[in-house]
């Protein structure tokens, strides 16, 4: 007789368990990771208490002749599926049997101990004593048990139970003997799915409407595509890591999707990005990430988006990777790149990509294709930019093309720092993340709040500037004609620098004034037509213009941007080994003595500044010179060794960038052999650098990722 396909039951918490630790109830690969807060646990537990239900569990019993699907759980202490053993997998309750599970047993998932859920037996008599509504103490606590007004859930139902009823105050006793009854006998409802295929089991999931989250379209796509030789999600994540890596940050999943989609069916929408095949996939796999990573590069190099997160649209990347992954050959044409520079542009400033994409970006990848057989490619998409938009929009927003657009622009025009003119290093995680409220704010934060400025308006978009975290800091909440007027006295190619992040310093610009509301008007009309500029030119013309300057700059630039990037190095390094008040232990005597001498004399020269704001190494590290570096470099040299490898290789170039330095810095004309050695030291010392800096932005968004607690059920 065939099994009925859904069969409706009511179920033990302890036989679901017991299924778990035996390996006959798994997680299908399709499920997200357990990621449930501690809070959330102990929420549920407190449903269970007070006896309110906690929602229905779906179980698939997979066909015997099913590949494995199960997620290993090792972390879990859940054993894989043995083979032969009829195997169910969770479809929806996963967060809550996982959170239940390690409760029970007590278990540590990194920085959380489930061991130390414990029920408060003095709160839970008090609400079974209370006729009140809306009782709000929390019966279940983050803390160790002290087998007295404390007991842990793994101890209260534990062999040692009745040992510890025995011990426990006798008030409290009838709110024990509750809970221990409640989690041998609370009823769970089950609804058993079977007789069902994976494409069925999937579709009933997404169908599912409980109150956390469903499966994505990601999820989806992963379950369909995967067999046990071919898991798409992880060399995502590989690739993932690799870009990050790379220092362009991590992509949003349904870039890939649509990519693949889009190359291999000529179209991306949902349904399109559903019918992918493995096999297809897997034969195609290096030529299409080969052409997304061209198209990663393109947009870097070409297009100001240095960060995955400044994409104006994620449409952008597969639309690239589609005509890269058709054209003939890697190496792209002046003809090409000027195409493809007016497609990003009108793209972005007409907003084409913020509805319906997924169609548009198939009709845009059909045409760019036209550029192989040598057709003239036009677009005809209006723009939408005014200054009063510009002025809208502010950093913080979760998405926006126009901010991004703004943000690409700006990058275009190789941003300098206004206080010394060198090159912003824009691969600096410094940059990482533009919606931080604290960063990046022409008109500080603290000078806008002590003028009453709506909040809103702070964060606005026309007073975002690519500032370099160090000068972020000096600047601290000064006003801005203040601190300009610094600069402009320090640097002397402050127009220039000016000019490369669009400030308006014309003598009667608003922001000499500290006119916040003039300055907002006088950027955002710069801003918009700029933009419009981009719209009108090519990369030529626009790289030109930016390229317009003094000759010798270039050699003063990377002179000084690598000096800040030694500074960031030895203060990053310092820190990680030794800690934050690594200064004291770890400087010479000489440089703590000149740094003290230096700091002093700033303070005297500017009373108005507190001697709080160099209390840091990094502030401190600002006094030094390039011979204090090699100093601290020396003396700490078991922390530096593995980067320099051979202490008198590493004296040699110092010694040759800081000849190099001192000519730049005092105007004199280096020899050619100066010169000459001066820029083989400072590519050593770059490569050097961007290889620390590679790696510990992986480290640094690997371990933010691992920390990271999403909100919400499964």
């Amino acid at each position: 007789m065939q099994r009925p396909k859904i069969d409706v039951r009511q179920s033990k918490l302890s036989d679901l368990l017991y299924e778990m630790e035996q390996g006959k109830l798994q997680v299908p690969r399709f499920q997200r990771n357990f990621v449930w807060p501690l809070t959330k646990t102990r929420k549920l537990l407190d449903s269970m208490y007070k006896e309110f239900p906690i929602g229905t569990f779906f179980l698939w019993r997979a066909p015997a002749d099913n590949p494995s699907l199960s997620r290993p759980l090792t972390e879990l202490g859940i054993p894989a599926p043995q083979d032969g053993v009829e195997v169910s997998y969770i479809l929806d309750g996963q967060q809550r049997l996982a959170s239940l599970y390690v409760t029970i047993k007590g278990l540590k998932l990194g920085r959380r101990d489930y061991g130390h859920v414990s029920i408060d037996l003095e709160t839970a008599t008090c609400y079974d004593q209370s006729k009140e509504e809306g009782f709000e103490d929390d019966i279940f606590v983050y803390r160790s048990g002290d087998n007295q007004r404390y007991v842990a859930v793994a101890d209260l139902v534990g062999p040692e139970a009745l040992m510890i009823f025995k011990g426990i105050p006798e008030e409290w006793q009838t709110a024990f003997n509750k809970a221990y009854n409640l989690f041998q006998t609370y009823p769970f409802s089950v609804v058993w799915i079977q007789e069902q295929e994976l494409s069925d089991a999937i579709e009933i999931f997404q169908r599912i409407n409980q109150a956390g989250k469903r499966l994505s379209r990601y999820d989806l796509i992963c379950a369909n595509v995967w067999t046990e030789e071919f898991d798409f999600r992880k060399r995502i994540a590989s690739l993932n890591r690799q870009f990050a890596r790379q220092g362009f940050g991590k992509l949003h999943e349904t870039i890939f999707t649509q990519t693949f989609a889009l190359i291999l069916e000529d179209r991306c929408t949902t349904a399109a990005e559903l019918s992918l095949k493995t096999d297809k996939i897997v034969e195609n796999w290096d030529r299409v990430i080969r052409a997304l990573q061209l198209a990663i590069n393109f947009a870097a190099n070409n297009l100001g988006v240095k960060r995955a997160g400044h994409l104006p649209y994620r449409g952008i990347l597969p639309v690239l990777a589609y005509y890269l992954y058709h054209a003939p050959h890697s190496a792209i044409s002046a003809r090409e790149r000027e195409t493809l520079w007016r497609w990003f542009w009108q793209v972005t400033l007409s907003e084409r990509y913020s509805s319906t994409s997924p169609s548009r970006m198939a009709e845009d990848a059909q045409k760019l294709r036209g550029l192989i057989q040598g057709e003239e490619i036009t677009f005809d998409y209006p723009a939408k930019i005014t200054p009063e938009a510009v002025a809208r929009n502010r950093m913080t927003r979760t998405t926006s093309a126009l901010r991004n657009a703004v943000v690409c622009m700006l990058a275009l025009k190789q941003p300098r720092n206004l206080k010394d003119g060198s090159l912003v290093n824009l691969s600096d995680k410094f940059f990482s993340n533009l919606k931080k409220a604290e960063r990046h704010h022409i008109f500080p934060v603290g000078y806008l709040k002590d003028q009453r400025v709506p909040a809103t308006w702070v964060h606005m978009v026309p007073n975002f500037c690519f500032i370099p975290s160090d000068l972020n800091r000096e600047i601290g909440s000064r006003a801005p004609a203040d601190y300009l007027a610094q600069c402009e006295g320090e640097n002397p190619h402050f127009d220039i620098a000016a000019a490369s992040h669009l400030l308006p310093i014309n003598p009667d610009a608003a922001i000499w004034k500290n006119d916040f509301d003039g300055f907002l008007k006088e950027r955002s009309a710069l801003i918009v037509s700029e933009l419009k500029l981009l719209l009108d030119s090519t990369p030529s013309d626009f790289l030109e213009t930016v390229a317009a300057e003094p000759r010798g700059l270039e050699i003063s630039t990377r002179v000084d941007l690598l000096e800040i990037r030694l500074r960031d190095f030895i203060d990053h390094r310092l820190t990680a080994v030794v800690g934050p008040h690594y200064w004291k232990p770890t400087m010479p005597g000489d440089v703590v003595t000149a740094v003290k001498q230096l700091i002093a004399e700033q303070l005297s020269r500017h009373p108005y500044e507190d001697s709080l704001q160099f209390a840091s190494g990094r502030r401190r590290l600002d006094f030094c010179d390039v011979s204090h570096y090699e100093k601290i470099i020396l003396k700490n040299w078991a922390q530096f060794e593995e980067f320099f490898q051979r202490k008198e290789e590493f004296q040699r170039h110092i010694a040759a960038y800081r000849t190099l330095r001192n000519c730049v810095q005092h105007n004199r004309q280096p020899s050619d052999i100066e010169q000459q050695l001066g820029k083989a030291a400072i590519t050593w010392l770059e490569r050097i650098l961007d290889q620390y800096e590679q790696e510990t932005l992986a480290y640094s968004e690997e371990d933010e990722e691992e920390l990271t607690i999403e909100e919400g059920e499964e």
